[in-house]
């Protein structure tokens, strides 16, 4: 515990306490804008991965059984064709969101379904 010298006789020794304490209190700012600067960038990088097997796993959930359903299905007929061109055309719209979202940015291609 800091004591506290009463203002009096010995002056300095009051003034060397005060001294004492704003130094402590500079040296916590410090080491709390430290710590700040490696806990910021830590929780983002936790958010994003979050957010990308958050996604990861709504885009399996909805595409693996669209593509069971279409592989069961005969390939000559309306219903596929429609899952085709919906799948295309739901790819053009990511395409195009992406690019508008960032003119340099490039939609990742995917091996199995091309332009």
């Amino acid at each position: 515990m800091i004591g506290m010298n009463a203002p009096g006789a010995n002056g300095v020794a009051s003034l060397s306490t005060v001294w004492a304490v704003m130094e402590a209190a500079r040296a916590g700012a410090t080491d709390a804008t430290a710590a700040a600067r490696g806990f910021l960038p830590a929780v983002g990088a936790s958010v994003s991965t979050c957010l990308h097997a958050g996604g990861f796993a709504l885009g399996y959930t909805v595409t693996f059984p669209a593509v069971f359903v279409s592989r069961l299905m005969p390939k000559n007929n309306p219903i596929a064709f429609g899952l085709a061109d919906g799948g295309r055309a739901g790819l053009d719209f990511a395409r195009a969101t992406l690019r508008s979202a960032d003119p340099e940015a490039q939609a990742p291609r995917l091996a199995a379904v091309s332009p």
